[in-house]
């Protein structure tokens, strides 16, 4: 109804609504700078009008508002923009990942360089050729830079053993924090709901439930299913075999009927005699949830696995289970927590993007760059052992041999070999972590080989000339563990005969300082591939994130202006309040005189 009254009504409300409109402004200015905040905006509109005219009522020009009101305070944010910067995020950190152990490799194979792999190998050589003009004086130098070189791999070997562990270890620390982010956005999605439900705006709620999405984003890829009361249900992307009804890792209904993931901590070989080529039974031990804190949360079982399926278990480490850590099947029912599991039983959780992709994806990269020093490493010791150790009284024996394998190689007292034929089979298995020189010709130089013949007398140097020779042969490196498995298979490629004096290149090989090199440049455009990625995803997430500022950000000069429409709007709403006033006065008092 019109009159003095509804005017001083109408004005009230107009007071509350500038004041609440006040307070919405402060709020987005004390955010300015609030990691994740999303402006604010009050929706005013205006309340019931006055009744239609009827019978009983008089006729008016037209309804009569009664005033404003504020309906809700919304929150300003572009859902889609959202999507797009956590899908180009999850690549981001696939890359992040990758890069950051490739950068390592690099740094562990330290190439170029005067101390790297490369340089030692033309300091090896050179030694040699050295021998072949002065046999006597330069034998040292050859043995002091094979020793040089066999450490060099061994360490870089070591060092790529120690860096693919700490992939591993950067897997479980994810697993943990992943797992305590769905924790938190589970708690922040019951609150958020509740919020609702008493029919309020849970602004600030869904601010922090986005900010730990962005953040979870960055591990692994996921969608986001929306649901009443401002609910979110989350699955992975990547579900792999399990059913997708029970791929739920955050759900806003039945919240705790969820799943987490586990950290396969270790994977041991049950009975190490079996034979590798057939499946074995490893013991495999996962920690609950990724949390190492403590023994209890270990669980131990034994799995009947291929080679395959242990690589791929050793590369990945990271399980389904459910809300309690237990591992789980692809139907969503738990495994036993003891005995005997099927490896099929064990879910594995591939991402295809995100840190944790970035981290068991490099890890291959880290063994083939491994077995690149293991090839190199084998070819070394085959080539120079062909060519060395054929020179006794009984040109046929094989019975000094300058590379050895580290691992198996036993010396008496006097660093003399006792156990030659092991040495000789054990051959086979050197690597760039156990190759290693002949500890007998290091405490003998005069037993190094380097004449046609023991008793060629000091003059001699053809074997020496042979050896120096092997820097510019070609050798199929690239086939070691292949089809070459044991030095008679490189005899037989590259045609070694007549006591190691005969050496003939292999059109199909490659020299040492090309097959490392080829290494090397491989792994520079592989680095290099992923910081161009970085760079390009940084690029692009950087716009996406100047889009989503221009929408959700805090312009503290628009915030300024809205404060001043607000201040003065709630001031002429005071001065018609003040008017009414002096006319009620008027009315009420007036009358009188």
């Amino acid at each position: 109804m019109s009159g003095l009254f509804a005017t001083l009504n109408v004005s009230k409300r107009g007071m509350f609504v500038q004041q609440k409109a006040i307070d919405v402004t402060s709020h987005n200015i004390s955010n300015a700078n609030t990691p994740g905040f999303s402006r604010q905006r009050p929706v005013i509109e205006t309340t019931r009008p006055a009744g239609m005219p009827s019978l009983r009522t008089a006729a008016e020009p037209g309804q009569l508002g009664t005033g404003a009101q504020v309906t809700t305070i919304e929150r300003i944010r572009d859902q889609f923009m959202d999507y797009q910067i956590r899908k180009e995020t999850s690549t981001l950190g696939q890359y992040d990942s990758k890069y950051k152990y490739l950068s390592e490799v690099e740094s562990i194979l330290n190439e170029p360089g005067d101390t790297g792999i490369s340089s030692l190998i033309g300091k090896f050589f050179d030694a040699w050729q050295q021998v072949t003009k002065q046999p006597q004086a330069a034998r040292t130098e050859v043995l002091q830079q094979a020793s040089s070189l066999a450490k060099e791999l061994n360490h870089n070997y070591s060092q790529l053993i120690k860096l693919k562990e700490n992939a591993q270890s950067s897997i479980q620390a994810s697993i943990f924090e992943g797992n305590k982010i769905l924790d938190q956005i589970d708690e922040l999605n019951q609150q958020i709901r509740a919020v609702k439900l008493a029919g309020k705006e849970p602004n600030d709620l869904m601010d922090k439930r986005d900010l730990l999405l962005d953040e979870l984003s960055y591990k692994f890829n996921y969608n986001i299913d929306k649901n009443k009361f401002y609910g979110n249900d989350i699955t992975p992307i990547d579900i792999g075999a399990l059913d997708p009804s029970q791929a739920y890792i955050v759900k806003s209904e039945n919240h705790d009927d969820v799943k987490r993931f586990s950290y396969v901590k270790a994977i041991e070989q049950v009975d190490k005699t079996k034979d590798p080529a057939i499946a074995q039974d490893y013991k495999v031990t996962y920690y609950k949830c990724g949390d190492l804190s403590t023994e209890d949360n270990a669980v131990s079982v034994t799995i009947n696995m291929t080679e395959a399926q242990r690589n791929e278990l050793d590369k990945c480490r990271m399980i389904w289970a459910d809300n309690n850590g237990v591992s789980i099947k692809s139907d969503g029912s738990v495994n036993p927590t003891a005995g005997s599991i099927n490896y099929g039983d064990l879910l594995l959780f591939k991402p295809t993007s995100g840190q944790l992709q970035g981290a068991m994806a490099v890890q291959k990269d880290i063994e083939d760059y491994t077995e690149q020093l293991n090839k190199l490493a084998k070819a070394l010791a085959f080539s120079i052992n062909a060519v060395h150790s054929y020179n006794g009284a009984d040109q046929t024996k094989d019975d000094m041999p300058f590379f050895v394998n580290g691992d198996v190689a036993s010396y008496d007292g006097n660093h003399l070999m006792t156990n030659l034929g092991d040495i000789i089979n054990g051959e086979q298995k050197i690597t760039a972590g156990n190759i290693s020189v002949n500890e007998e010709l290091l405490y003998d130089v005069m037993k190094l080989h380097v004449g046609k013949t023991a008793d060629a007398g000091e003059s001699d140097t053809t074997r020496a000339v042979v050896i120096a020779g092997l820097r510019d042969a070609l050798i199929k490196i690239q086939d070691m563990n292949k089809t070459v498995i044991k030095r008679s298979d490189l005899k037989a490629q590259n045609s070694i005969s007549n006591d190691g004096m005969t050496f003939v290149s292999n059109i199909e090989g490659m020299k040492f300082d090309n097959y490392y090199k080829d290494t090397i440049d491989r792994l520079g455009v592989q680095s290099q591939n992923a910081k161009r990625t970085i760079k390009n995803q940084e690029a692009l997430l950087g716009s996406f994130n100047e889009i989503k500022e221009s929408v959700s950000g805090v312009s503290l000069d628009e915030e300024m202006a809205n404060l001043v429409q607000f201040q003065h709007a709630y001031s002429a709403n005071a001065k018609v309040i003040s008017t009414v006033d002096e006319l009620l006065d008027v009315v009420i008092n007036g009358l009188k005189r």
